[in-house]
């Protein structure tokens, strides 16, 4: 990213522009302060609508397309939305097609119908802990005091960093555990049924890989990562009846979560393009398989507008 100073005329469209990719997690009607960073519906609303009314909203495989082509029209943008999450179809999707929008949704193909990710077994651990010394036996992570709400969620930064990369069979045993205490307080019903995967297919939204259990590849064994990969994309391929085309990093951070080899396993697997979570803008010089993407927070149709102009100092 050296770029340093804006560089509008990337969402100027042709040869040399940038597309920005927005990524989303899940959304909410209303404000959970443990999880402030979870998009509200109403600032989402808000934000499709600017797009629609300033931007172009392209199908993310057909906008990769035309950015390597060098043939992307003015701008361009497209919406991403990881993990799977029910409030996607709930919540998010009546808001795209109010807005005439598309988006392409990265599933967790093992936590459909009824799992739980550990970051949200996590958060209610936290949400229903009494005040107090918490922990959670993680090797290397000190006990933390809870006491009011900052403390509650700092608790949950500092332990989803670590939770996050554990080996994947420790952090499912812990999030296992950690389930079992929560007993009526357990979170029930977020993720997505096969049938609400196949409503968003059927609505002309993108359907993409994200890896079977959302593990960070560069946690897993070679073999390992290719079947992470390529069983979810044929679980999700037969829930749909299509091809899945587009894949996103769990955890997204390049060098960190996956490297080159992943990006090779990615290809095999047939995926045209694939995202990071790099916070960036890519123009044709990316790869088509590690386009990066930024969080979009801005409340406001301004705020918005603004944030997009600034995204292109990171033009890569």
């Amino acid at each position: 990213m050296a770029a340093t100073v804006f560089s509008p005329q990337k969402l100027a469209g042709g040869p040399r522009a940038a597309l920005p990719i927005l990524m989303y997690h899940r959304v909410l009607d209303g404000f959970d302060p443990l999880q402030a960073e979870i998009h509200q519906a109403k600032v989402m609303d808000t934000q499709f609508r600017t797009l629609r009314q300033f931007f172009q909203v392209l199908p993310l495989d057909e906008a990769a397309d035309m950015l390597m082509q060098g043939r992307l029209p003015p701008r361009a943008v497209s919406i991403t939305f990881d993990d799977g999450y029910r409030d996607n179809h709930d919540l998010a999707l009546p808001l795209l097609r109010q807005h005439g929008l598309n988006a392409t949704f990265y599933v967790a193909s093992g936590y459909l119908n009824g799992g739980l990710i550990f970051h949200d077994v996590l958060v209610e651990t936290i949400r229903h802990a009494a005040t107090g010394t918490l922990d959670l036996g993680i090797d290397g992570v000190e006990r933390l005091q809870i006491s009011d709400m900052a403390s509650r969620i700092a608790a949950i930064r500092h332990l989803t960093k670590a939770m996050k990369y554990l080996e994947p069979g420790r952090r499912q045993q812990l999030s296992t555990r950690l389930l079992e205490t929560l007993g009526p307080h357990a979170p029930r019903s977020l993720m997505m049924s096969d049938e609400q995967v196949r409503a968003l297919s059927r609505s002309g939204m993108g359907i993409g890989g994200h890896t079977t259990h959302h593990v960070i590849l560069s946690k897993l064994t070679a073999e390992a990562a290719r079947d992470e990969i390529d069983s979810n994309r044929n679980t999700l391929s037969s829930i749909i009846d299509k091809p899945l085309t587009s894949f996103a990093y769990p955890n997204g951070k390049p060098g960190i979560d996956y490297d080159t080899s992943h990006v090779a396993l990615v290809r095999e697997s047939g995926y045209r393009n694939a995202v990071s979570t790099l916070s960036a803008v890519g123009t044709r010089q990316a790869s088509a398989h590690e386009l990066p993407r930024f969080v979009l927070n801005e409340t406001t149709t301004i705020g918005v507008i603004l944030r997009m102009l600034r995204m292109t100092a990171y033009a890569i």
